[in-house]
Formats: structure tokens, C-alpha cells, sequence
């Protein structure tokens, strides 16, 4: 009997069959060349972020603050400063040709009226002349010596002194430049003091006259006659700053104890009256809104359209309150004049008393506002911005190369409660345009888009942004046109969207943290084969 318990047979089978799987192993484990896998690139393009306050919006620096009590409460004031300078308005109308004649005499001591009305103390003269002619109506000359004992030079204080010679029958003329001139007096006087000296073999028969022109004041003390000083017609440009917005905006309210008209005079203590004062806003469009105005009187009475106001001796300066009880403040405020007119007439001394003023004393209206922004604003105001844009990384604009499609985005996230109607342009450095942003992502007629006002609560300010994203789909001839930007231009109309405001409000109110973001960029995707 064998040792093996499989026969020659089948050793020789299992042996073929060994070889058989050995062969079909050693080619199942061959090793190929290995391929390169594929992928898609997701990158993201940002072009624009800007940021807007009202500050921004209202291009206005000098004109627009912030509460200081609460550090938040936006605030517009406005101020017209109305100043006069009295200059030669200080007139006197003079003395027409007045004869004196006096019996034959050697001398003669006499005094002149130079005004009915005027008590002077010290006057000091712009202009004017003073003029006599002496008449000799004798046959014999004689010469003339006469002092004005309260006329001065200005050179040298002395009296003024008179000496000319009078032909028998001619006629004398002397005239005297008052600019070169003072007159002084111990108490308050109305007249020259005039002391005439005759010199001749007998006396001489009296005959001489003085005139004096009109004449405006350089400084005067005493007690001057009332004086107007006509009708004066002002305007002030831009009370409210150059950029005043165009559009219906309707203040709620203006902030208390803080509006006023101020007058003041600056060196003068005479009493001022500014009368029938006339104050009319124009805006930009025409439109002129009259100030009314009610000086005394209750609460609901008639308000006036024309009104005049008291600047005592005793002050220097006088502020009048104006408020929504005495006024019709917010129709004026509401029409946002670009210029403010002022019409009056001056007076001066209306009381008659003794004081004083100079050529270069001034009288001032000064009209402040002060109005928080508590709104509504039913025709829009326009605001517009330019920003600098680019792409200077090249591996960035190597990317741009291999996209074909490109999601272009405009995110608005607004926290003012304005709502906006906003047009965008993408342009080159030459401000040629590149694209149409708004009208390509809103495909709207007029090429804009809306970003909605944020909600607004019960106390008038915003609670949360509102967000408002548009996207549209760039090709690959519009994303060539990416890489050359170099500005994007926004033009924004806003206004008070009443959807947004909880009743029974129907003004918003404007922080200095309320902000509005314009956000553009660009979603990128494209395949890296091998």
C-alpha cells in the first residue's frame, strides 16, 4: 500500500491548476500609470463695502451735531447773522442858508443852531461842510476875526479862528471842512458859539450867513434826536449749509429752548428799534414761507407777519424765544430755505436819551435754530457717492481669466429708518461706465433697486437693519469688465417709508450710530482639470 493517498492523477491536476491561479494572480496585481483627479474652485470677489451715517448724507458738518445729553440725538441748526455797520448811515440833514444881521457894531457874541434836536456833548465828523459868507455892504473894507469857541481842530485842538478881509460891497466866502473838525462842550448843546471881532475905522453893519451841508458822524455823545436809518434789505446764503437736501422733510418737533432771535449792538448804547420786520425762507425750488411771529400776547392768538422787536439802553444784548406757540417755526423750517431774507427799518434813539455810538458800531440780528431729527420726508432726499474700487492682486485677475460665469451680489443692510431707491454704476478710472450694477441685478425701468427701511419702534428709532440682496449672473465678457473697474458711483433717494413705522407715530427719529452698508461682490466657481 502507497504512502500517498492521491494518485499520480490527480497530483498532476492539482499542479496544472496551481499554476493556473499563480498565472492569474501574478497579472491581476500589475501596476498602471495613475490618473490626475479634477476639482471645482469656489472663491469669492469682494468689490465694494461701503458705509453711510447721516453724518455722510447730510454733507453738512458745520450745520448738522449730536445731542450732548445723550451722545446719540442727531440735531440740525441754522443760524443767519444779520450785521450792520452804521458807517455814514449816521446822517444829519444840516442847516439851509440862514442870514444874521445885527446893528452896526464892533463885535459880536452869538450862537448857531446846527440842530433842532441833537444835544451834543462831543462830535467827531466824517464828512460835511460849514460855510459863512460875510457881506460888506458898507464903503469901507473891513476885516473879520471871529472864533467858533466849541470847534477844534483835529491837528492840533485849537478853537477854530477865523480872519479874512471884506471889501467894501464884495461878498466873503469861508468855507471849513468839518472831517478836520470836533466840536466839544460842556454840557450837552445844540449850537456853535460864535464870537465875531469887526476891525474897522467905525462900526460895521452886521451882515453875514452860515449853511451847513448834510454831514454824517464819526462818534457822538450826548443826546441824539431820533434817527431812522431807511428801510434795510438783508439775505443770508445757506443757513443751513451748502448741501440743504432737496425734498419735502416735515420736522415733528424743534428742540426746546434752544431758537431764537438775538439782538445786540456792538459799542452804541442807544436804544435800537428794529421795526415791521419782515423774515421770509426761500428754498431751492422758489418756494418762500414767511416767519410769524407773536412778540406778546397768549398762546392760539393771531401770529404777525410783520413784527418789531426792542433792543433797550439798558441791554446789550436781547434774545427772543421762538417756539411753536409763538410762531409758525416749523412751516418755516420745513420748506429748508436755502437763503433767508430780513426786511426792517433801524431806529435809533427812540427814547431820547443821552449816550453815545461811532461810525463803526454795528447792530446785529442773529436768528438760531436748532431741530432734531424727527422726520418724515415725503419727496425723497438725494444723496449720492463715489468710491475707488480695483483689483491690483494679479493671481486674483488670473482667476478672473478662468471663470466663464460669475454670481455677482448687492447686499443692502440698512439701519437708518430711511428707505431707499438706489442706483449703482460700475465705472473705469475715467469714469467711463463698465456696467449697469442696479439695473443688471434688479432689471427694473429705471435701473434701480430698493433697499428697505429698517423697522422702526414705538420711541421713533430703529430696531433691527433690514436687509434687502440682489444677485444676477455675470458672463465672461462682463467679468473682463471687473478688471477694469476703478469706481462705483451710488445715488440714493431716500425717504420715510410709513409700512415701516408703528402707529400712532409718523416720524423717525435719526441716531448718530444708525448706519447703512452697500455691500457688492462676486461668487466665482470654475473646474481645474488635469
Amino acid at each position: 500500500m502507497s504512502s500517498f493517498p492521491f494518485s499520480k492523477k490527480a497530483i498532476a491536476y492539482f499542479a496544472s491548476l496551481l499554476c493556473l491561479t499563480c498565472f492569474i494572480i501574478i497579472n491581476g496585481c500589475q501596476i498602471n500609470e495613475p490618473n490626475l483627479p479634477s476639482w471645482n474652485v469656489s472663491l469669492n470677489l469682494p468689490i465694494s463695502n461701503d458705509q453711510y451715517d447721516i453724518f455722510d448724507i447730510i454733507e453738512r458738518s458745520n450745520n448738522i451735531g449730536v445731542d450732548s445729553s445723550d451722545g446719540n440725538t442727531v440735531f440740525i441748526y441754522g443760524t443767519s447773522n444779520y450785521k450792520r455797520e452804521f458807517g455814514e448811515d449816521i446822517k444829519f440833514d444840516g442847516i439851509t442858508t440862514t442870514q444874521v444881521k445885527a446893528p452896526s457894531s464892533f463885535s459880536l457874541d452869538t450862537s448857531l443852531v446846527f440842530d433842532d434836536s441833537t444835544f451834543v456833548q462831543k462830535a467827531d465828523f466824517l464828512n460835511g461842510v460849514l460855510k459863512f459868507t460875510f457881506n460888506n455892504i458898507t464903503s469901507q473894507d473891513y476885516t473879520v476875526r471871529a472864533t467858533i469857541k466849541n470847534l477844534f481842530r483835529n491837528e492840533n485842538n485849537d478853537t477854530v479862528r477865523i480872519l479874512e478881509q471884506v471889501a467894501a460891497g464884495q461878498k466873503r466866502p469861508v468855507t471849513l471842512d468839518l472831517s478836520q473838525h470836533y466840536l466839544k462842550n460842556e454840557t450837552s448843546d445844540n449850537k456853535l458859539r460864535l464870537k465875531i471881532i469887526f476891525e474897522s475905522g467905525q462900526p460895521v453893519l452886521v451882515d453875514f450867513t452860515y449853511e451847513l451841508s448834510e454831514y454824517s458822524i464819526k462818534t457822538l455823545v450826548g443826546r441824539m434826536r431820533p434817527l431812522s436809518t431807511d428801510r434795510n434789505y438783508d439775505e443770508v446764503l445757506d443757513p443751513f449749509g451748502s448741501d440743504v437736501p432737496e425734498g419735502a422733510v416735515n420736522f415733528a418737533t424743534i428742540t426746546p429752548n434752544t431758537n431764537f432771535l438775538i439782538l445786540k449792538r456792538f459799542s452804541s448804547n442807544y436804544q435800537v428799534d428794529f421795526s415791521d420786520i419782515s423774515l421770509v425762507g426761500e428754498n431751492k425750488s422758489g418756494n418762500r414761507v414767511r416767519l410769524k411771529y407773536l412778540k406778546y400776547g397768549n398762546p392760539g392768538d393771531p401770529l404777525d407777519s410783520v413784527f418789531s422787536l426792542t433792543l433797550p439802553q439798558s441791554n446789550e444784548t436781547l434774545a427772543f424765544p421762538i417756539n411753536q406757540d409763538n410762531s409758525n417755526i416749523l412751516e418755516f423750517l420745513n420748506n429748508i430755505p436755502k437763503k433767508i431774507v430780513l426786511e426792517r427799518t433801524d431806529y435809533l434813539n427812540l427814547s431820547y436819551e443821552e449816550g453815545h455810538l461811532g461810525y463803526t458800531d454795528s447792530l446785529t440780528i442773529k436768528f438760531d435754530i436748532q431741530v432734531p431729527l424727527d422726520v418724515s420726508i415725503t419727496e425723497p432726499i438725494v444723496f449720492s457717492d463715489t468710491s475707488d474700487v480695483g483689483i491690483d492682486d494679479q493671481d486674483l485677475r488670473d482667476e478672473l481669466d478662468k471663470s466663464s460665469r460669475m454670481k455677482f451680489n448687492l447686499l443692502g443692510s440698512n439701519g437708518l429708518p430711511l428707505k431707499g431707491i438706489v442706483k449703482a454704476n460700475l465705472l473705469d478710472s475715467s469714469y467711463n461706465l463698465l456696467l449697469p450694477l442696479t439695473f443688471l441685478v434688479g432689471n427694473t425701468p429705471d435701473s434701480s433697486v430698493t433697499v428697505g427701511a429698517a423697522l422702526v419702534g414705538p420711541e421713533g428709532f430703529t430696531i433691527n437693519p433690514k436687509e434687502s440682496l440682489y444677485t444676477t449672473e455675470l458672463d465672461s465678457s462682463q467679468i473682463q469688465k471687473i478688471k477694469k473697474m476703478g469706481k462705483i458711483i451710488f445715488e440714493y433717494r431716500l425717504y420715510t417709508d410709513p409700512d415701516q413705522i408703528l402707529p400712532p407715530r409718523t416720524t423717525v427719529k435719526v441716531r448718530s450710530s444708525d448706519v447703512s452698508k452697500a455691500i457688492v461682490f462676486g461668487n466665482l466657481n470654475y473646474r481645474i482639470e488635469p
